[in-house]
């Protein structure tokens, strides 16, 4: 009896067509890992929708391609085991299962990653908050709306949806939201506080299946981490939260707001998170953003440089392998800015990425699809176009190759311009210049990412 392939749920298959290529992938909504395909490979898996044998699919491609059947079985017959040994494909023995068209849409670029804020509504009060968190924001998106903005993110290739807030969990209707983007050709990925985060939430987590949990972590101990958040007992809730998830097997990344009151725990906070089994973390020094009124606690890019210069001390003290991460491809010209993310914020407007404010708006999903808001922002593209290899300091600067000019959102907070040079990432290189490869890949290269 013929069997009919079927390219499992798990699997999210996409093709953006752009001026430059067509960018075709299979995504594993799982484990966040993409396979760029060939023409050929994308044209038979996107017939593995369970209303085809593998017969037919071959005979249907033959007549395509105007070569024998034979031909084109030797030819894919890589590509089908690398699928099968991949567990990407199932088999029925009845034309019942049939799986919905892959989308095909023009685009600028593929937006990989989308950063959702579900909502503004947050149970602590930190500090430094760059969305100036703590009540919603006014006339914020329904739970239709949501779904609908939902619907359009799949529709468009999008791979990843980040939930963030405020408080994500805050939102009455979080676990219907994550269920929806589940239902959907996407991974999900959730920022929170971690003070809500009980067994029963990383129970619901672990079956509906998110691809990782980020929590803050903003101090060593209770005392620095609660007055930096502003409720006493947040610490301890946050590392309980990492203790829970990473028993279910859910894995965990950290993120450490760098400032004045936690700059002299750096090494105890990256000790602590390495002895809670977080395997991946980062830290962001404060500047520039947040709230205005606490700029006492911003660090300067000296403070910063001193204290990574700590952590590399004791990091080779300890005897471990210290290496960096290169987060950005060479191929880029800047810090890689509408070329695969965006950020859509509770009230519907869109900004380039999350530390950008909302005067960088480029428009409302509620007004304007986002695959057009993408493909025509005026800002947006103003900002592809700056190149780091063209603007002082940068072009004179032996690290711009990795660093292409560095955050560009933490610029125009300073400057209100768009632009590149960023002092922080000049003080990142500079302590870690070593260890820098000479010669670099395409690809961001390494692990731990301190910025």
């Amino acid at each position: 009896m013929e069997s009919y392939p079927v390219l499992r749920k798990e699997f999210s298959m996409s093709r953006v067509i752009t001026k430059d290529e067509d960018d075709m992938v299979i995504y594993d909504t799982r484990t966040g890992t993409t396979a760029h395909l060939n023409a050929a490979a994308f044209e038979f898996a996107k017939r593995c929708r369970g209303n085809k044998t593998l017969r037919e699919i071959i005979s249907e491609l033959s007549r395509i391609a105007g070569e024998p059947p034979q031909k084109i079985e030797e030819n894919l017959s890589k590509f089908l085991k690398k699928m099968d040994d991949n567990g990407m494909l199932v088999y029925t023995h009845s034309p019942e299962q049939v799986r919905p068209e892959p989308c095909e849409v023009n685009l600028y670029s593929r937006i990989e990653n989308v950063s959702f804020e579900i909502t503004r509504q947050c149970n602590l009060r930190c500090k430094h908050c760059y969305s100036n968190s703590g009540v919603k924001r006014d006339k914020e998106l329904t739970v239709k709306e949501i779904k609908k903005l939902i619907d359009q993110l799949a529709n468009i290739g999008v791979l990843n949806v980040m939930l963030t807030g405020g408080e994500p969990l805050l939102h009455p209707h979080f676990f219907d939201v994550l269920t929806y983007i589940r239902s959907k050709p996407m991974s999900c990925v959730i920022f929170s506080n971690g003070t809500l985060i009980t067994q029963e939430v990383v129970d619901t987590l672990a079956e509906i299946g998110v691809l990782s949990v980020n929590i803050s972590v903003d101090g060593a101990v209770p005392e620095t981490h609660d007055a930096f958040r502003g409720v006493q007992g947040s610490f301890e809730k946050a590392v309980n939260a990492i203790t829970m998830l990473r028993e279910a097997d859910i894995a965990v990344r950290c993120n450490t707001s760098l400032h004045k009151g936690n700059i002299g725990e750096f090494v105890e906070i990256t000790t602590l998170l390495e002895e809670l089994g977080v395997e991946n973390s980062r830290v962001y020094p404060i500047s520039y953003s947040g709230r205005p009124e606490k700029s006492d606690i911003f660090v300067t890019p000296e403070e910063y440089r001193r204290a990574l210069k700590r952590l590399n001390q004791h990091l080779v003290q300890q005897g471990k392998e210290v290496r960096i991460e290169l987060p950005y491809s060479l191929l880029l010209k800047n810090c890689g800015i509408g070329m695969d993310s965006l950020t859509i914020r509770s009230n519907g407007n869109v900004v380039p990425c999350p530390p950008f404010p909302d005067d960088a708006s480029l428009g409302n999903v509620r007004e304007i699809p986002l695959a057009e808001i993408w493909n025509n922002s005026v800002f947006l593209n103003e900002a592809r176009s700056i190149n780091a290899f063209e603007v002082s300091p940068c072009r004179e600067c032996i690290h711009v190759k990795v660093c292409k000019g560095g955050c560009m959102a933490d610029h125009y907070r300073r400057t209100g311009t768009l632009g590149c040079s960023d002092p922080f990432q000049c003080a990142y290189y500079t302590v870690f210049d070593d260890y820098i490869p000479v010669e670099i890949g395409d690809k961001p290269s390494i692990s731990v990412e301190m910025r």
